[in-house]
Parts: C-alpha cells; structure tokens; sequence
C-alpha cells in the first residue's frame, strides 16, 4: 500500500491509522479535528446526540489530565473500561462529533492538550499528509472509519 494510493481510497487509509501506535491516533485525530473538524460535526448535526456526546464529554472532563489521556487511550485501544464501553454503544455520527468535542476541549485546556513536541511516528506523518490532500467526504469516511470502530462493546444486561 503506496501512501499515495491512499488518497483516493479512506478504506484503506482507515486500515493503516487502526495499526498506528494508539497516541499516534490520537494525535492524528487531534491535528484532523483542528484542521478540518469546524465542518465535522455540521456534516451530520441530526444524525449526532448531542445530549449523549456532552455527557460522555463531561465525564473525560471530570478526570484529572492523567486519567483524559488513558481515558482516550483504552478508547483508542477498545479496552473494556466504562467510559470506553459508553463511546463504543455511540452511533457513528455521534462517535465523530464526540471526538470533536475532546479537539474543542483540548485546545481550550479542559481536556489534556497536545503536547507541543509530540512527534508522530514517520507512517503516521505521511497518512495525515493523505487524508489532509482528500477531497471533503473522503475525509469525512476516513474519520468515520477510524473513530468507529473505537471503544468496548457494552456488556450485556444492566451494566455499561
């Protein structure tokens, strides 16, 4: 798979950031959302819960920075933990504004920021060069594809 390829097809573009380290996912998501994430979440501002997401959003809130970025972590990683079981039960739509939202918070400092000299791995480099040269709803399908299959499956019965 030719990095060039890659942007024409955000299937494939999809599979390569899910083999990415889970902090260069985030950073990736992070560097999308703030280029491109203004227009993200108006593309399908219905189909998103936005009572859902703010809720999430203010439980990644309520933890220290420490506890955000393993919190984004085991979402990134699909660990079984509660708040990662809640991003997974989201809906596709949602998933993408919620991702949004921690972005908003992150350049605002609510959630923990970016550090100023992350440096992502080479392979992640060059895919974010991808999807950044795709057209509007390629890049939409690669972030659906990316954040979707994030998060834990809900456990069964009462529980989360």
């Amino acid at each position: 798979m030719t990095f060039s390829s890659l942007r024409t097809n955000p299937n494939q573009s999809s599979e390569l950031f899910r083999q990415q380290s889970a902090d260069d996912q985030l950073a990736l998501l992070w560097y999308l959302y703030t280029k491109i994430g203004k227009t993200v979440t108006p593309a399908a501002p219905d189909a998103a819960s936005p009572q859902i997401m703010e809720g999430l959003f203010n439980q990644f809130k309520a933890l220290s920075h420490q506890e955000q970025l393993q919190a984004m972590r085991d979402v990134a990683t699909c660990q079984s933990t509660q708040l990662s079981r809640e991003y997974g039960s989201l809906s596709a739509e949602t998933k993408l504004g919620f991702w949004y939202r921690l972005a908003q918070g992150m350049d605002n400092g609510t959630i923990v920021p970016m550090p100023e000299d992350y440096q992502m791995a080479e392979d992640a480099n060059q895919l974010l060069a991808a999807v950044e040269s795709m057209e509007f709803e390629q890049q939409i399908t690669f972030l659906r594809n990316a954040v979707n299959p994030m998060g834990a499956e809900p456990k069964a019965g009462a529980e989360i």
